[in-house]
């Protein structure tokens, strides 16, 4: 359905037609909120690049920003902490911005600050930012826009529009799903943890199989002793390099 509505301006009617004559039987509305899902408008809207196409021809100069709870133990009982975070889509390179009980306006602005701050420490391109809808986001944007940054929102109820965002809170979890945390600050040690993993240790399949931040590759194959393990959270994050000669 996807496929067909990328490469061809056809109408709900036409794309459900199609797929009627490949034995699928979905009404037009049910087309409708599908292409809606995948970020396609309607088919007189969809001519020129696809949301996909947009993404992979801006990659170097597009950051996604999404939000994550997670609940931790406190000597009051169970408490959800909101966690805010950025990944680079060219790189896979993530940035933890911070994570709090409650995101109001004046924390969000000053994320805000801090990821533009940041970029411009590093040297990092940024053009576009995408988002969901979350009102959390509403003190948000207007720094980065004042930094000429375009922000970019997905349409409702469109996780897949966000799929960068999506698959690294799936990697999050495959980690925090295995810990009790204690308390908030448990929560921000830990989440450095998984960052400095992702960063600068644990190699990427959409990028070629290499770790997105200024790894130093051998240029010879290491022999079995000079392999060491580093292990993190327990061994939950493990980490194989060479050894340095003493």
């Amino acid at each position: 359905m996807v496929k067909l509505a990328e490469e061809n301006d056809w109408g709900y009617k036409h794309i459900a037609g199609e797929l009627k004559k490949l034995g699928h039987k979905v009404s037009p509305s049910y087309v409708r909120d599908v292409l809606r899902r995948h970020g396609l408008p309607p088919a007189p809207k969809r001519k020129g690049l696809s949301w996909k196409q947009f993404i992979q021809g801006h990659l170097e100069v597009t950051w996604a920003a999404d939000f994550f709870t997670e609940e931790v133990w406190t000597l009051g009982g169970l408490v959800t902490i909101y966690v805010l975070f950025f990944i680079h889509l060219g790189t896979r390179r993530v940035r933890m911005a911070g994570c709090t009980p409650e995101p109001k306006a004046a924390w969000m602005a000053q994320q805000a600050r801090n990821f533009c701050m940041a970029l411009e420490d590093h040297g990092l391109a940024c053009r576009y930012l995408i988002h969901d809808r979350d009102t959390s986001f509403l003190a948000f944007d207007a720094i980065p826009q004042s930094q000429g940054i375009q922000v970019l929102k997905t349409p409702p109820h469109s996780p897949l529009c966000n799929a960068f965002a999506e698959r690294h809170v799936r990697e999050i979890r495959e980690t925090l799903d295995n810990l009790i945390l204690l308390g908030e600050s448990h929560l921000r040690q830990v989440l450095q943890a998984i960052e400095r993993h992702h960063n600068t240790q644990r190699p990427h399949q959409g990028i070629g199989n290499v770790v997105p931040v200024d790894f130093d590759y051998p240029e010879e194959p290491a022999a079995d002793e000079q392999v060491q393990c580093e292990s993190l959270l327990g061994g939950l994050l493990n980490h194989y390099s060479v050894r340095k000669a003493a």
